[in-house]
C-alpha cells in the first residue's frame, strides 16, 4: 500500500471506531498534526507506532495495511471497505451504489419473512439482482428503526421515524414553499447536475439559462430569493451548499408517485 492508501485506512478505522484525531493522538502520545498528516497521505506513521495503532483499532498489522481481510463478524464494514478498495478506480463508486441497492433489497427480504409484514415473500438472490439492475420502479420499506427508499439509481436510508416534530415540519414547509414553482425546481435540478460530481464545481447563470430556457433575470430572482438559503453564490458561479446537496435526489424519488 502507498502512503495515501495507508492514510485512508487509518482515517476509515478512526471514523469507524468513532474517535477524533485528538483522541487517537492522545492514545498514541503524539500530536494531532501527526495524525492529520497520516490521514492526508503526507507521511507514514513511525514504524514503531504500527503495533500500537493496530492494537488501538483492534486489528492485526496485516489488516491495518489492507493485506488481510478481517474475519471478525463485527468487522463487516471493513470487509465492505476492502471490497471497494479492490475495485478498479472507475468502478469504485459503481461498487458502492451496488452495495447500497443490495442493502435495500436485503431489508425488503428480511421484512418479507414476517407473516404480518404485508410484503410478498422474496428470494434473496433474485431480489438483490433485480435491485442492482434497477428493475424496480419505486420501493419504500418502513419498519421499526429503519426506513429504506429506492427509485432507480437513488437509494436512501433513514433511522428516524419522528416526522411530526413541529420545528422540522416548519422547516420542511418553508422549503416546499420555496420550490413549489416548476421554474425553481428546474433551476435547482440544473445546478445539481452541474455541481454534484465534486466539491469545487460551480455553474453560471448563463449556463443554467441555456439548459432550462429560462430568462437570466428570472434565474437571478430564483437564486437570490427562493433558493438563496440553499445555495453558495460566488463570482465563479453557483452551487448547492453541501448540507443541502441531498435534496434534489430525494425530491426525484417523488416523481413516480405524483
Amino acid at each position: 500500500m502507498n502512503t495515501k492508501d495507508i492514510g485512508e485506512r487509518i482515517l476509515f478505522l478512526r471514523k469507524n471506531k468513532g474517535v477524533t484525531q485528538e483522541q487517537l493522538a492522545k492514545a498514541l502520545n503524539i500530536t494531532n498534526q501527526a495524525v492529520s498528516k497520516w490521514e492526508s497521505g503526507q507521511c507514514l506513521p513511525d514504524i514503531q507506532l504500527i503495533p500500537e495503532i493496530a492494537t488501538f483499532f483492534d486489528v492485526s498489522i496485516s489488516e491495518l495495511f489492507g493485506e488481510e481481510i478481517s474475519a471478525k463478524e463485527n468487522d463487516l464494514i471493513m470487509q465492505i471497505k476492502n471490497t471497494i478498495d479492490e475495485a478498479s478506480e472507475p468502478d469504485k463508486y459503481e461498487e458502492i451504489l451496488k452495495i447500497a441497492k443490495a442493502l435495500h433489497a436485503i431489508v425488503f427480504v428480511e421484512e418479507s419473512k414476517k407473516e404480518d409484514s404485508g410484503y410478498p415473500k422474496s428470494e434473496p438472490e433474485e431480489t438483490i439482482e433485480h435491485a442492482i439492475n434497477n428493475e424496480w420502479g419505486i420501493s419504500v420499506i418502513s419498519v421499526p428503526k429503519i426506513r429504506a427508499t429506492m427509485r432507480g439509481g437513488c437509494v436512501f436510508f433513514s433511522g428516524s421515524q419522528k416526522l411530526h416534530m413541529e420545528d422540522d415540519c416548519s422547516k420542511l414547509s418553508k422549503f416546499l414553499k420555496a420550490v413549489s414553482n416548476r421554474w425553481t425546481l428546474s433551476v435547482l435540478f440544473t445546478i445539481y447536475e452541474h455541481t454534484s460530481a465534486d466539491e469545487i464545481s460551480y455553474v453560471s447563470i448563463n449556463r443554467i439559462s441555456e439548459d432550462t430556457e429560462i430568462e437570466t433575470e428570472a434565474i437571478e430572482k430564483i437564486v437570490n430569493e427562493d433558493l438563496g438559503k440553499y445555495l453558495d453564490v460566488k463570482e465563479a458561479g453557483i452551487r448547492i451548499k453541501e448540507e443541502f446537496m441531498n435534496i434534489p435526489p430525494i425530491l426525484s424519488t417523488l416523481i413516480p408517485i405524483m
